[in-house]
């Protein structure tokens, strides 16, 4: 079944599944259990509305995961438990997913069912990720799970890195002429190809001709060769989407236009009077809806607001913890104006991660780098750290080795006395 027909059966089944979920108990309003129907009426309804609160409070206090994107994941995981396929519909979704974090969460939701494609689907984000050597290896070790499970092009790639030595793997031609003929069995022309080549100059094995010339007839019949696959994640791998350009752009002109417009006194007066008339609004509609229907519906709206009050204080208590004090992120001010201990500091803080700073160990030495370059001591030897650990940059311990020499040539020499 094509993924098209199997996702449109897969929505109209889950479709049908949660309407009846949702409205069957409505049918015993004509019962004597009609105070059950009634109860669930209430309980749909404050969930809609404790929802929309949550999406409201998280667009306003830039949540990590909108609270939309985590009912979307949901949504999906549900539809999925009625595909014939559910593997290939996660990979369809992921693919399709214009949003890193959705993206990423479908492709682990079909890693986590154990299919070959998905893991090795997986290897290709680890090894196109610009993760370094830990990447690398990691992708490598998915190489071999999908692979043994008999994924051919996984085959081939992991022929590849034993016979070249990708990343941390000590170069072994033995092996990987195993896994190129493995792929060669599964049908994969190019393993075909290079053992043709491979025999004709020995590169890794002994050289024949008469073996060359016979995988060279093996590579004709599997032609034409498929192209090399790219991992789904990349953001040229997905189709172009209109409605996301227009919006895009819509966001783009809003904030050109909201950054030139407070950027005057003028309009940062005008921004705070119009929030100021907002707030007061809000403040006057929620009294007005106590007011009225406090006395005929027992305080039921005073309920309701709870949620709203209960989301406010821990969003603020949130921004309080882990925004900055001001305005302004003065760290990355001073930073970006050249202060050397804020260079390092604002390292440490992409080093160490926080719901302020996600954990980037790209930037982090990016930082530590400039902060390095000034003479900072700290940050010389957090590049030499990152040089011997792969954090953030290629594994290169002749490159850690002379940023430590350069830390011991900064350090004052020791007073005798």
């Amino acid at each position: 079944m094509l993924i098209s027909d199997d996702l449109r059966w897969a929505w109209i089944k889950a479709s049908a599944a949660l309407g009846l979920i949702l409205f069957l108990p409505f049918v015993l309003l004509a019962t004597p259990l009609a105070v059950v129907a009634r109860i669930w009426w209430v309980v749909l309804l404050l969930s809609a509305f404790g929802f929309f609160v949550v999406v409201f409070i998280g667009a306003a206090a830039g949540a990590a995961q909108p609270a939309l994107l985590w009912l979307e994941g949901h949504i999906r995981a549900w539809v999925a438990r009625f595909a014939r396929d559910p593997e290939a519909l996660w990979l369809h979704w992921a693919r399709r997913s214009h949003y890193p974090v959705l993206g990423r969460s479908c492709l682990d939701r079909a890693v986590a069912l154990g299919g070959r494609e998905a893991i090795f689907q997986e290897a290709l984000v680890f090894l196109e990720g610009g993760m370094g050597t830990g990447g690398h290896t990691a992708g490598v070790e998915r190489l071999r799970r999908a692979a043994l499970r008999g994924h051919p092009e996984a085959a081939f790639r992991l022929a590849e890195a034993l016979r070249t030595g990708h990343g941390s793997l000590l170069a072994d031609p033995v092996e990987a002429e195993l896994w190129y003929r493995r792929a060669v069995t599964l049908g994969y022309g190019p393993a075909a190809a290079w053992l043709a080549h491979a025999h004709q100059v020995g590169d890794g094995v002994e050289p024949d001709e008469a073996k060359a010339a016979e995988w060279g007839r093996v590579a004709a019949t599997l032609q034409p060769f498929p192209e090399p696959s790219h991992s789904l994640l990349r953001h040229d791998a997905g189709p172009g989407d209109r409605l996301v350009g227009w919006t895009a752009q819509a966001r783009h002109g809003l904030e050109t236009t909201a950054d030139q417009l407070v950027a005057h006194q003028s309009g940062r007066w005008l921004v705070m009077a119009v929030a100021g008339f907002l707030a007061l609004l809000a403040i006057l509609s929620v009294g007005f809806i106590f007011w009225v229907g406090s006395s005929g519906l027992h305080h039921l709206p005073l309920f309701m607001l709870l949620p709203l009050v209960l989301m406010l204080v821990w969003q603020a208590r949130m921004l309080r913890k882990g925004g900055p004090k001001r305005g302004r992120d003065r760290l990355l001010v001073d930073a970006e104006a050249g202060d050397p201990e804020a260079c390092y500091q604002l390292g440490l803080a992409y080093r160490r991660g926080s719901a302020h700073r996600p954990k980037d160990d790209l930037s982090a030495t990016l930082w530590f780098r400039k902060a390095a370059d000034a003479g900072h001591e700290g940050a010389i030897a957090a590049m030499a750290e990152a040089y011997l650990g792969g954090h953030g940059v290629v594994r290169d311990p002749r490159e850690a080795a002379r940023w430590k020499a350069r830390l011991e040539e900064a350090a004052p020499p020791e007073s005798t006395s």
